[in-house]
C-alpha cells in the first residue's frame, strides 16, 4: 500500500446529506380477481401514489399466500403503508353483534 505524505492522509470525503421531504401516499384498492384473473392466489390488491414534491412513483402492492409484496420488492415503504392502512381499516369496521352464547346445544 502507497503511504501519502503530509495533509494529504489526513483529508477525509464529507458525505452531503440532502434534507429528505416526507412522502405522501395515496392509496386506492383495486379488484385482485379482476386485475390479476380467476386463477390468482393474490387477495388484497393496491394502486399506491407515492409523492415527493414534483416526483410521483406508483406503486402495486399486493398480498397473497406468501405475504405482502411490492413491485419494487418486500422492504418497499409503500408496503408498510397499506399495512397500515387495512391495519386502521380493519379497526375501525363494526364488530359482530354476538353475545359469545351462539355455541350447539348438546344433544340428549
Amino acid at each position: 500500500m502507497k503511504q501519502l505524505k503530509g495533509r494529504a492522509g489526513a483529508r477525509k470525503k464529507r458525505k452531503v446529506q440532502i434534507p429528505q421531504v416526507p412522502s405522501t401516499y395515496d392509496a386506492e384498492p383495486l379488484d385482485p380477481w379482476l386485475q390479476c384473473g380467476p386463477d390468482t392466489t393474490v387477495t388484497e390488491l393496491w394502486k399506491v401514489w407515492e409523492r415527493r414534491e414534483k416526483e410521483t412513483t406508483l406503486h402495486l402492492v399486493y398480498f397473497d399466500r406468501y405475504g405482502w409484496y411490492c413491485e419494487h420488492g418486500r422492504s418497499c415503504k409503500a408496503v408498510a403503508e397499506v399495512r397500515r392502512i387495512v391495519r386502521t381499516m380493519s379497526a375501525n369496521a363494526p364488530r359482530p353483534r354476538s353475545s359469545g352464547k351462539t355455541r350447539a346445544r348438546k344433544r340428549k
